[in-house]
């Protein structure tokens, strides 16, 4: 049967193991993958995917930022959350060997339920202080990319407005000049002028606010430029000639499919055209001149003629009528033309019409109408008239010239022809066979920058508070939170010997008797002798030490050479030595001497503890005290055993605080400093003096000295002595939350006013 010991021994061992194991090995790889994520997303920066639909580069803050963040984040925890059952497995290979640590199924035994806490235990630490390091990167790029939204929003508002306005003024819906589709442009496609892309959103969006980035890499503007910029249509995606929304419409309707193709090529040759001209777009006085032949088709019935869509833009149209009979297909499709302008607004429809009888020769508007009516078209020309438009009858539908004349006076032009001239449409750039894939170096650099200063804040901000530079309300008061939970002003007290700086003339050291070479200051600290009282000539030998003026102590401490000392004599009797204080004629003994702490060893073959010395506490009670007393003698001692007793040294304590450094300066002046990172209460007390000294507080001292702050009070001393210096001892008062120290210093003070510090 194995040993329970070690059983428990090894339980323990592996305890630790598998902590180990979560803290120095899962954490540091936790942070490598999260480390790993961030420079394979932002670092590397890998090309972003071919836009779909807009083959514009969306703008990084509004679209490709937060793709790249959700992806960082998605694939990180991903990789921590495998990395988490390495703890796991762990323990698998430990108790059922590496080969099996992957297998769960035989479970872990009656070991793997007692390790489990543990482990559990070890991942709850390592997935907080994952947590911990990593809120703040993912808290810093999400500041750093919405500073990048917010800054992007109001640049976008700004040429948003711009481009609607442009927009409202400069772009106004057209009809397509082309005739196989004649729909309205009420927005005309920008192309590429490097690739011949179309760009549909070339607006300020989530591509770009004033530039849109091609996927061939080309620049575009999206305010401005737009009678420099290629334009295809939305719908038949053919390009448009320059300033075609500027044009004046001219719709030919009625007449057969072949006599309506006839008279529009003529009226092209008449304005200086080819005439198979695609698009039909002459030059006008002014503005450009568009003579429009729908398809075959357009007016074959009522809702044909009402999806003409070239009608509601029309400034005039040219009625073509081959016989004026009722019964007629040109009359019905004039009919139903008629019909449809009817129905537009008054402001949309055409100013003028033009009855094209093909039968009568060229002549004026008369002599027309009067063979139209003599071959019975006196209905349409009453219903002509009753449109309210300005009506013109011509004939001569072989005459270009006159056609053209007619058709500028269509279009609004009332003198002369226009310059003419065929409009092309620009040659369309050649698709590009490639796309250059954005990275966004840039945009992705300030994001990797931004986790990065997320990782290191946290311990920068450690180094940072803990050398207390920072000022105690920066950061919504972090440091000085920070300052108050790491040096708590409570654990600032300590005690501090006031006898570790000595001069010649303080502490006043005298004894009862002192042996040759061995004076009574030897027992002062930094000094390698001894007290010796060999060849006294009397007992009840004693060692004073005088310090001048009355203070509140806390411990007195002496120790003898511990080889003077009678073991025996130690143990039974509590000796050598005795103490007491003294505050002028009174005088104080200590009475609890069970709270003494005794210094002492035990000797070879000795069942005694030899007892050399011992740290006397002084209670609150015992009062200010000006001189301290160490006696020799003893119960059941005699002299041959006080001539042997050596004393080798004495402390006096009193408790003080770090919190605030004192420097007693000439003048009766006491420099203070703060040397806290937060602020403190300030309480200066008056001073502790000798007799027939006094002291007035000049001025009045600051209520709080700030963080690592000085400030100087200074006192008025009188009765100091001209050939002699005196002890005085200061004390400053910091409160903080409800506690108060003390702060305690000493310095000798010359008739001049000149001061030594002893602290």
């Amino acid at each position: 049967m194995a040993n329970p010991v070690v059983l428990v021994l090894l339980l323990a061992a592996l305890a630790v193991a598998v902590a180990a194991y979560g803290l120095a090995v899962t954490l540091p790889r936790m942070l490598a993958a999260a480390a790993r994520g961030v420079w394979r997303i932002f670092g590397a920066a890998p090309a972003s995917g071919a836009p779909a639909g807009e083959p514009a580069r969306p703008v990084y803050a509004v679209v490709t930022a937060p793709r790249d963040l959700r992806a960082l984040w998605r694939e990180t925890l991903a990789e921590q959350s495998r990395l988490l059952e390495g703890p796991e497995r762990f323990v698998a290979g430990r108790l059922r060997g590496e080969a099996d640590a992957d297998d769960r199924r035989g479970g872990f035994g009656c070991v793997g339920v007692l390790l489990y806490p543990v482990v559990v235990a070890s991942l709850v630490a390592v997935i907080l202080v994952t947590a911990a390091l990593c809120v703040v990167p993912v808290l810093l790029a999400l500041l750093v990319w919405g500073l990048g939204c917010a800054l992007w929003v109001p640049w976008w508002a700004v040429w948003a407005a711009v481009a609607r306005a442009e927009r409202a003024l400069r772009h106004r819906p057209a009809p397509c000049p082309y005739p196989a589709c004649g729909r309205t442009i009420r927005r005309p496609v920008p192309l590429c002028p490097a690739c011949g892309a179309r760009h549909r959103h070339l607006l300020p969006n989530r591509y770009g606010a004033l530039v849109h980035r091609c996927r061939c890499g080309a620049r575009l503007l999206t305010v401005g430029g737009g009678h420099r910029r290629a334009l295809c249509c939305p719908h038949c995606v053919r390009a448009l000639p320059a300033r075609y929304d500027r044009a004046r419409v001219v719709v030919l309707a009625g007449g057969a499919d072949g006599a309506r193709e006839a008279v529009h090529r003529r009226v092209l040759s008449g304005l200086g055209a080819p005439e198979d001209a695609q698009p039909p777009l002459v030059r006008g006085a002014g503005r450009p001149l568009l003579p429009y032949n729908p398809p075959p088709d357009a007016y074959g019935s009522q809702e044909d003629v009402d999806r003409l869509d070239a009608l509601r833009h029309a400034h005039g149209l040219l009625l073509v009528v081959a016989d004026p009979a009722a019964h007629h297909a040109d009359v019905r499709a004039v009919h139903r033309v008629l019909h449809a302008v009817d129905a537009l607004p008054a402001r949309r429809r055409p100013r003028r019409l033009a009855l094209l009888y093909r039968p009568a020769p060229p002549g004026d508007d008369t002599a027309v109408r009067d063979r139209v009516g003599r071959d019975g078209g006196g209905h349409l020309l009453r219903a002509l008239d009753a449109s309210g438009a300005r009506v013109r009858c011509v004939g001569g539908a072989d005459d270009a010239a006159g056609l053209a004349r007619t058709v500028a006076w269509l279009a609004g032009a009332d003198g002369a022809l226009p310059p003419g001239g065929h409009l092309p449409a620009p040659v369309r750039p050649r698709a590009a066979t490639g796309t250059v894939r954005p990275r966004h170096r840039l945009a992705r650099g300030a994001l990797l920058f931004a986790h990065a200063a997320g990782f290191l804040v946290l311990p920068l901000l450690l180094v940072l508070l803990e050398a207390r530079v920072l000022p105690p309300h920066a950061l919504f008061g972090a440091p000085g939170a920070y300052d108050a939970w790491r040096r708590p002003l409570t654990g600032t007290v300590h005690r501090a010997d006031l006898l570790a700086d000595t001069t010649w003339d303080w502490p006043k050291v005298t004894a009862s008797y002192s042996a040759p070479d061995h004076p009574p200051s030897q027992v002062l600290p930094g000094h390698d002798g001894y007290w010796s009282v060999k060849g006294t000539p009397g007992t009840d030998n004693w060692l004073r030490i005088d310090l001048g003026l009355p203070l509140r102590l806390t411990e007195v401490s002496y120790d003898f050479d511990p080889d003077s000392v009678d073991s025996a004599r130690t143990s039974l009797l509590q000796s050598p030595g005795s103490f007491s204080a003294q505050l002028g004629s009174r005088t104080y003994f200590p009475t609890n001497a069970l709270a003494w702490h005794s210094h002492g060893r035990r000797p070879k073959n000795s069942i005694f503890t030899t007892t050399y010395g011992y740290d006397i506490p002084l209670p609150g009670s015992a009062g200010p005290l000006d001189s301290v007393r160490i006696g020799l003698a003893g119960f059941g001692t005699d002299k041959a055993y006080e001539e042997r007793l050596r004393l080798r040294e004495v402390h006096i304590r009193w408790t003080t605080s770090d919190a605030l450094r004192l420097r007693p300066e000439d003048g009766g002046r006491l420099r203070i400093e703060n040397t806290t990172g937060r602020d403190l209460v300030l309480g200066v007390r008056p001073l502790a003096l000798p007799d027939g000294v006094h002291a007035t507080l000049a001025g009045h001292p600051p209520r709080v000295l700030p963080a690592r702050g000085t400030t100087v009070v200074r006192w008025h001393l009188t009765g100091l002595p001209r050939t002699a210096r005196v002890p005085v001892a200061y004390a400053v008062d910091a409160s903080e939350d409800g506690h108060t120290v003390t702060t305690r210093c000493l310095a000798l003070v010359g008739g001049t006013g000149r001061a030594q510090p002893l602290c």
